[in-house]
């Protein structure tokens, strides 16, 4: 009987949409229509994800992968079965049992149904984002294995690149502060890693207990995500009464840029100043064509950039470890006076003080504010006279 309402457990599971969370109103082209992000389109390798004018996630094509969490920018896709706090958990028991840590995709796991007691199973190894790697280090794994040996086979393999970038990306932040290189992609389970103790109720098979358990987590999953969807064509929508203005969501930095600067700040070597090259964190520069208009720091998804206008001084700064290199404030900057740089300097980046990127007095920013008639003038393409 117990057989039967396993499968069935499995089968609510499946309807989860696949394991991934969507924040829309935190999607960086919900936010303004000239951002050019589409790094969680261009990583789908089912196609499953459009965000033309915000973001769309077609639950019939997604596979769980979770390769858009893992570069999503803005935190607007997130992962769940596991979330990052389950891996974080797991990470924890694994490395106490072994010292040291794996993570295999269900394929794998499928193929080899006796590894699973050894491994940490993730719908793919996309989700072997820098965080958890680095985070599998600090709490004392002496290896850390992600295993590709399905990967050849796999439709999903053009991840491959992704996860291998991860992993070095990791690993060079570990170097940094004279850490080994112990994050590695290999075929199979090292030797030194044990099973972990297989429970009572895991040997007989799942309790009754955990199914109505399982169940419930499942069924609210279930009534409050796929319900609303499987009625969405046959409901007409309610007309809204009031526009509201995307720009006004509140800032948000996401889970992995803060779970990775907290980890950083507990390794305990000397870590090397110098540049560190990565798409996790940017530099930002802001040329003197600036007129202090503060459109980059309300965009700014992450409070990295702040504008304070004081005694007649207006000052512009960023905070390099909320910088997720998102790219929104140099999209929008009407007087293209934004670079994006992808080398930072760790020291200053985890010292988490603001650095000034421009200064300028009311009297400069008057000059340079284009006057309305000749602002209309462009935009017409026409003499506008008052």
């Amino acid at each position: 009987m117990l057989s039967k309402l396993e499968q069935f457990t499995e089968a609510c599971a499946k309807l989860d949409k696949r394991g991934i969370v969507m924040h829309e109103k935190r999607c960086l082209r919900k936010r303004h229509l000239h951002s050019s992000c589409l790094r969680c389109s261009s990583v789908c390798p089912s196609g499953a994800i459009t965000c033309s004018e915000g973001l769309a996630l077609l639950a019939e094509k997604c596979t769980g992968c979770g390769a858009c969490t893992s570069v999503c920018p803005s935190g607007a896709l997130s992962a769940k079965l596991p979330s990052n706090k389950e891996l974080r958990s797991l990470v924890a028991l694994h490395v106490e049992h072994s010292g040291a840590v794996a993570f295999a995709c269900e394929a794998y796991l499928k193929a080899h149904p006796a590894e699973r007691q050894r491994a940490i199973a993730v719908q793919c190894i996309a989700r072997c984002e820098e965080s958890i790697l680095v985070d599998a280090v600090l709490r004392g794994a002496t290896s850390v294995s992600i295993l590709n040996a399905s990967c050849a086979d796999c439709l999903q393999n053009k991840l491959c690149f992704l996860v291998q970038t991860m992993a070095d990306t990791a690993n060079r932040l570990l170097e940094c502060w004279q850490y080994p290189v112990v994050i590695t992609l290999t075929q199979k389970i090292p030797e030194k890693i044990k099973p972990l103790p297989i429970t009572e109720s895991e040997a007989n098979g799942m309790s009754r207990r955990a199914f109505l358990t399982a169940f419930k987590r499942k069924s609210e999953s279930l009534f409050t995500q796929v319900l609303p969807e499987m009625i969405l064509g046959t409901v007409d929508k309610q007309p809204e009464t009031e526009l509201m203005n995307p720009m006004e969501e509140s800032k948000y930095l996401p889970d992995k840029w803060c779970s990775l600067v907290n980890s950083l700040k507990k390794l305990k070597n000397t870590a090397n100043s110098t540049g560190f090259h990565s798409s996790l964190w940017g530099d930002i520069h802001i040329a003197d064509s600036c007129n202090g208009c503060g459109a980059c720091a309300e965009a700014c998804p992450t409070a990295a950039i702040v504008i304070r206008n004081q005694d007649s001084l207006c000052s512009i700064s960023l905070d390099t470890s909320r910088c997720t290199q998102c790219g929104l404030c140099k999209d929008i900057c009407c007087c293209e006076s934004i670079k994006m740089f992808s080398t930072v300097d760790l020291d200053a980046m985890l010292a988490q003080t603001p650095r000034v990127l421009s200064e300028k007095r009311q009297e400069e920013i008057d000059h340079l504010l284009e006057p309305l008639e000749q602002r209309m003038a462009r935009l017409l393409g026409c003499v506008v006279k008052n």
